[in-house]
């Protein structure tokens, strides 16, 4: 097995969402890749440009795209072991690094078991009537062992001594770099008796509620995400719909640009019938658990939960709790330029493999963080294990977190062999002073060239002047006969010209 870093490669995936990717030699055309209907600058800053799609290319040739599975912890990294948690923990939440302090952040949550027969409310009384779950948060220097400190907020069976922060079931957390009140630097939205809801915080323990709340009929699991180029706020979450004749989970979006009012929902992502194509009887499909959102430079990746529906049991074959629907679930990959049309490869390559029987993340993927989490030259996904299918009975079913491991912004690479390659760029606009690579050219080459907008090549900045990488760093500074300085002034072209090589993203450095 070839590998990158110490991460195994799915397979060559080639795509160009829809058509094969292109072949050939570096000396042959460029083609055309999928261009922005208008020509405007990509914003090159915070987020980094990736190439899980072609949103951000104008042209290739010589490259194939492949899709990265990722390695998992081999155990889980946060366990119910607390009497407030119940016998389940879930990541429909968010894992955050504080800036400042380093700490990673954990909004994770739970269903409490009460101490006697009744609503869970007679447990934990502060919380709002008609509720199921509970936020939590927890801490880590690491990512792998967390702390779950006592915040003192909410009583659970007479004691504040716990971390239970809020009452929401699927709590998905912004840090909202763009807010300007401190008042509500954090955002949240989550279910909550039978409608979607919204809140907001100063620290991410205190929390608020949106006033107008609900803000979206129907209910379950919900993901927050921001559109970098409007600011807009993005609920994606789950609502049913029927889909080629079955009632189904489905996903759908709806924007808000002020976190008050929101639109009308659409629905943007559902199975197609090549998800379908298991399919042997009238009770088996395939639905949309969820779908996780994370914005780059060009576009957006989605982490969709595929849940393979093999059996629907009657509510008098069940046991309290248990679900009636049951089968996998795995986690695969989809691409948008906009949020809302929505692109898969041909291949459905499975990004977060599960287990082995009899391991902690042997029968389902129910779901994954809202965002990912960049560690020096790894990103992080946390995600919520099942050791059996959706269906079963609890136990042997067994509910943890889990955390996966790609190298840095390594979800999608596109490649070239030793007959070389190259892709160019649509418009970048660099927000800060270097252009910062992430690839692999352990066993080749890889040179950068910068063109004006209209193709032409800027001096200093051709192929000829560049300090070529030649080995795997997920953070090389581009150079040019020792000058690291790129232009800011005005958008640019990034040519990349490989050789035996992987090229995982590109991004602005300070």
């Amino acid at each position: 097995m070839f590998l990158i870093g110490r991460a195994p490669v799915v397979g060559l995936l080639l795509l160009a969402l829809g058509t094969v990717a292109v072949r050939g030699g570096a000396g042959g055309a460029l083609r055309a890749g999928h261009q922005p209907p208008e020509q405007t600058a990509v914003r090159l800053d915070a987020l980094p440009l990736l190439f899980a799609d072609d949103s951000g290319l104008a042209k290739r040739a010589g490259v194939t795209r492949t899709l990265h599975a990722a390695r998992t912890h081999p155990a889980p990294v946060v366990e119910s072991d607390r009497p407030w948690e119940g016998n389940r923990v879930y990541i429909y939440g968010t894992v955050h690094q504080d800036p400042e302090s380093g700490l990673f952040r954990m909004w994770y949550m739970t269903r409490p078991l009460p101490e006697s027969p009744g609503p869970r409310s007679g447990a934990i009384p502060e919380l709002r009537a008609g509720g199921f779950d509970v936020v939590l948060y927890a801490t880590s220097r690491d990512g792998i062992l967390w702390e779950k400190p006592s915040v003192g907020l909410y009583q659970f069976n007479g004691s504040r001594n716990n971390n239970i922060v809020f009452d929401l079931h699927s709590p998905s957390i912004l840090v909202d770099a763009r807010e300007t009140n401190p008042a509500k630097r954090y955002k949240m939205v989550g279910a909550l008796e039978g409608s979607y809801h919204a809140a907001y915080s100063a620290d991410g323990l205190r929390w608020t509620s949106v006033p107008g709340t609900p803000i979206l009929p129907h209910s379950d699991t919900i993901t927050l995400a921001q559109d970098p180029a409007t600011g807009d706020y993005l609920a994606y979450h789950k609502r049913p719909a029927t889909v080629r004749g079955h009632a189904r989970r489905v996903v759908w979006l709806s924007r808000s640009p002020d976190f008050q009012t929101w639109s009308e929902p659409e629905l943007v992502f559902a199975p197609d019938e090549q998800d379908d194509a298991w399919v042997k009887t009238s009770e088996e499909r395939t639905e949309v658990y969820n779908m996780s959102v994370f914005p780059h430079a060009s576009g957006f990746i989605g982490l969709p939960t595929i849940f393979r529906v093999m059996k629907q049991r009657a509510r008098t074959e069940i046991a309290p709790g248990q679900s009636p629907v049951d089968g996998p679930i795995d986690v695969e990959l989809a691409t948008s330029m906009d949020g809302r049309a929505w692109q898969r490869p041909a291949r459905r390559e499975v990004m977060i493999p599960r287990g082995a029987p009899g391991t902690f993340d042997a029968g389902a993927i129910l779901g994954v963080a809202s965002a990912p989490v960049h560690v020096d030259n790894v990103t992080w996904v946390y995600y919520t294990a099942l050791t059996t299918g959706h269906g079963a009975p609890m136990p042997p079913k067994r509910i943890t977190i889990g955390r996966a491991e790609w190298r840095r912004h390594g979800f999608a690479s596109l490649d070239a062999g030793p007959d070389g390659g190259r892709i160019e760029t649509t418009l970048l606009q660099f927000g800060a002073s270097s252009l910062v690579v992430n690839a692999d050219a352990s066993r080749g080459r890889i040179r950068v060239a910068l063109l004006e907008s209209d193709g032409r090549p800027i001096a200093s900045y051709r192929l000829e002047d560049s300090e070529g990488l030649e080995s795997d760093a997920a953070q090389w500074t581009a150079s040019w006969k020792g000058q690291t300085t790129v232009p800011t002034e005005h958008p640019v072209r990034v040519v990349v010209e490989l050789t035996s090589a992987r090229l995982f993203s590109l991004s602005a450095g300070r």
